[in-house]
């Protein structure tokens, strides 16, 4: 039927073109009805924000480091879990101990003033590297018990766009040592040996300063611009080639490190979520909702008024859907800026994950930024599909209540956000556009 249906838009469309009020005659001998294209945008739209229970930050590959505040969603703090292994259990009797120290290489992430200088320190993991209950990830609410002791320190300014650079932790000498003389005297000669011994470490930024968020590299395999852990050691053998040696101890496994994100909300104008069910809508926070990666923040739109287009025709067809919305202007800059897409979902009304929005041909329809070049900005928004999910509203059997919900492609692994308005008195409202076809 829906072949049919363009078949006979196309005829329409080759003998003229017309506005869309314009009524078209086809041929009587050929169908009765008249056809009418229509364009629709004066839908009801509801806003709001929610906030996700938790988000997996286990497996992302990404070790995410630091503290920022932000005018309009709080605190933001990110530190790092990870359980470290070796494969090399074998250093000679005749060696000597040098020094220990974390390596975390750059991965090109950043997020907030790179300018400032951040300190970060590092811990030791007292509890073993493993998620609660009968969890198989870690979430971004996740945590394990850590000594309270420093084990090593660094303050410093980032170089994040520099994928060659790396930061270089000193770790404690007594740890070092330790370590040292358990391989050599055969204290420790297997994985499970060593995480008896060493469960892992936290890195752990100053949270009294705001100043960015940074992402390293986190994988399980040694070599160049990897993170990890590394022991130093040199063999007097009075000759002349190169006596120092290493051991690396990297990332047990992409699962055994993860990232604890945590924000404070209580000095914004959205507050405190009671739970992953509470919506607040943009009409009680300013006309504005948010998508925060990292800490569950999410945009909600709903759309209530669309199933009541099949009651305008009992002959109806949908040709087209788009949803349009606004980054709130002076919210992004370079040091958080407009991402190109963003992932769009379908919620219930308990916000719920339903599925991934489609367009009407079942192909994943992202947010994309169309971005005005002046200065002003005035016309950069997002475009959004929504031929698909019109549809699926319009033809359920069921009266279903969904809305959409608007994150991060990478929100598992970012803390970037992002400021939609939706206020009629600056004329930057949530938009619903349907162009459909009555005949």
């Amino acid at each position: 039927m829906r072949y049919l249906i363009f078949s006979i838009i196309g005829m329409v469309f080759l003998a003229s073109c017309a506005t869309d009020d314009t009524t078209y005659e086809v041929g009587g001998d050929f169908i009765e009805n008249t056809i009418q294209v229509r364009v629709l945008d004066t839908f009801s739209i509801k806003t709001g924000t929610f906030k996700l229970d938790s988000i997996i930050t286990s497996s992302t590959n990404r070790i995410l480091v630091g503290n920022v505040v932000d005018e309009n969603l709080g605190t933001l703090s990110a530190k790092s879990y990870l359980e470290l292994i070796t494969s090399n259990f074998s250093i000679s009797t005749d060696a000597v101990y040098d020094s220990i120290g974390m390596i975390l290489n750059y991965d090109n992430y950043y997020y907030g003033d790179t300018t400032k200088v951040q300190t970060y320190t590092l811990h030791r993991i007292t509890e073993t590297v493993e998620p609660e209950d009968d969890a198989t990830s870690f979430y971004n609410t996740s945590s394990l018990e850590y000594d309270a002791a420093i084990l090593g320190q660094l303050s410093f300014t980032p170089r994040p766009n520099k994928s060659t650079d790396s930061l270089f932790v000193k770790m404690d000498d007594v740890l070092g040592k330790e370590i040292f003389d358990k391989i050599v005297d055969n204290d420790i000669n297997n994985t499970d040996d060593f995480l008896q011994y060493f469960k892992g470490l936290v890195i752990a930024p100053d949270t009294s300063v705001s100043s960015h968020v940074l992402g390293f590299n986190a994988q399980t395999t040694t070599g160049t611009g990897n993170s990890m852990m590394r022991l130093y050691y040199s063999i007097n053998d009075d000759d002349s080639e190169d006596n120092d040696y290493y051991i690396d101890f990297v990332i047990s496994s992409a699962g055994q490190q993860f990232n604890e994100i945590q924000s404070d909300l209580s000095s914004t104008v959205l507050g405190d979520f009671e739970d992953g069910e509470e919506i607040k809508l943009s009409t009680t926070t300013d006309n504005l909702l948010f998508a925060q990666s990292g800490t569950g923040i999410t945009a909600r739109i709903e759309m209530p008024s669309i199933k009541k287009l099949s009651e305008l025709y009992e002959n109806a067809a949908t040709l087209s859907a788009e949803l349009t919305f606004n980054p709130l202007k002076g919210s992004y800059s370079d040091d958080n800026p407009l991402p190109e897409y963003l992932s769009v979902y379908i919620v219930d009304h308990k916000n719920r994950i339903i599925q991934q929005l489609t367009d009407i041909d079942g192909n994943i329809a992202s947010a994309i930024l169309i971005e005005d070049t002046d200065e002003f900005n005035e016309d950069t928004y997002y475009y959004v599909n929504l031929s698909g999910f019109v549809e699926q509203i319009l033809y359920s059997d069921t009266d279903l209540n969904y809305a959409l919900m608007i994150q991060s492609e990478n929100y598992s692994k970012e803390v970037n956000n992002i400021v939609i308005e939706n206020n009629a008195s600056t004329n930057r409202e949530v938009k619903l556009s349907v162009k459909y076809l009555n005949y």
